[in-house]
């Protein structure tokens, strides 16, 4: 009986993972959902009293491992403030690294955190990477001009540079499966955005140079 249980509950998180990818939380339904589990509606509500806690069901476990990286990255940002660091790029390549894998590893729920959260306690998290990025690139941008606040150009620069990075990846979530294309178009945009964001450090730097010769 529980091995019946068990499968019943694994068909309706598999759809539940395709409907609210397709849909969104706001649009999804629990009555689709049922059908393409190939349950009855009110068996879908015995295993989950809402649409909220099934959502939650799929995406908190996901969610809880990207918290604690970027717990992790936010102490090794702040540590590059406050240290001098020659290579801040390798922090960037820290986080890079730790993102694609977790979007390699889950790529169905990361859609759904960062694309189809919208009226749920998960809708920040976009907003946050953004800010994430943004902090990186300020560190570094500051550690190249030997400054200590951005100029307007260099604030609206890193602005740009992360929100740019961040709608890329969303944009590759949304719009491809989880397999080798998605994988080779991630490292593809990683790595075209990581060369053209070092050849900005290393522009800066040699601004500096010049400028204190």
């Amino acid at each position: 009986m529980q091995i019946l249980k068990d499968e019943i509950r694994s068909r309706i998180r598999k759809a539940a993972l395709a409907e609210f990818n397709k849909e969104g939380y706001v649009k999804a339904s629990m009555r689709n959902i049922a059908g393409t589990a190939g349950v009855a509606i009110g068996n879908v509500y015995r295993y989950y009293k809402n649409k909220d806690e099934l959502f939650d069901e799929l995406v908190q476990p996901v969610y809880e491992k990207y918290e604690t990286n970027m717990i992790e990255m936010r102490q090794k940002i702040n540590f590059s403030y406050e240290n001098d660091t020659p290579d801040v790029l390798k922090y960037y390549s820290k986080i890079e690294a730790t993102l694609v894998d977790l979007f390699k590893t889950f790529t169905a729920e990361m859609t759904i955190v960062l694309n189809r959260s919208e009226g749920t306690k998960y809708e920040h998290v976009k907003s946050d990477l953004i800010k994430l990025s943004f902090s990186v690139i300020e560190s570094m941008i500051l550690k190249a001009r030997r400054n200590e606040i951005l100029t307007e150009y260099e604030a609206a620069l890193a602005r740009m540079l992360s929100s740019s990075l961040v709608e890329g990846l969303c944009l590759i979530l949304r719009d491809n499966e989880e397999g080798e294309t998605y994988n080779k178009l991630v490292d593809q945009l990683l790595s075209i955005y990581s060369a053209g964001l070092n050849s900005v450090i290393k522009q800066m730097e040699a601004s500096w140079r010049d400028q204190t010769e």
